[in-house]
């Protein structure tokens, strides 16, 4: 598979990648991207010669483009319905159910905030059973460990990650430099 990706804006650059890991990358540099005042474009072209051309601008355009990706990315033959591409990942390379769950939650949740509960529900429809009391203790976890902030009380507890250069982060706590 190849996927180019055009980006104009905050980000401009124009990216090539080709091979069985261009979907995971493309997904991971646009998940990195902190401007929403960006325009993309996604060129792809599948193994079989289909190709797939979109633009997106507006708000979140690169999370519209990732899952843009993601859902033309898939077929019949190699991905079940109603999983995700990060579950053919794990299978894969051997990940611990944190680093799995990191995943899933920088891909489900990059610029929102989430509850415990939340991820258990969407966790659950894309690998199945997972505890509360599992996700809630990884998510504390990764509190300490500065990868997630968290608020709230603990009846109502919610956490987001943690990004710094985030200007729509810094504007929400009046941060902006």
């Amino acid at each position: 598979m190849k996927i180019r990706l055009e980006i104009e804006g905050t980000n401009a650059c124009s990216i090539n990648y080709k091979g069985p890991e261009c979907i995971d990358l493309a997904v991971a540099y646009l998940n990195s991207i902190e401007a929403d005042e960006v325009e993309v474009q996604v060129h792809l072209v599948k193994d079989d010669g289909t190709k797939a051309d979109a633009e997106f601008e507006g708000e979140f355009p690169a999370l519209s483009a990732m899952k843009f990706i993601l859902s033309v990315s898939k077929t019949r033959n190699e991905i079940p319905p109603r999983t995700s591409i990060m579950n053919d990942i794990s299978e894969s390379k051997t990940l611990t159910l944190k680093e799995r769950l990191e995943m899933f939650l920088r891909f489900e949740y990059p610029r929102v905030w989430f509850t415990s509960l939340d991820v258990k529900k969407q966790y659950e429809s894309v690998y199945g059973k997972i505890g509360l009391s599992t996700v809630s203790t990884y998510l504390a976890r990764m509190s300490r460990e500065d990868i997630l902030i968290r608020r709230g009380n603990r009846s109502q507890r919610e956490y987001r990650f943690k990004d710094e250069n985030n200007m729509i982060s810094n504007m929400e706590f009046g941060h902006v430099k």
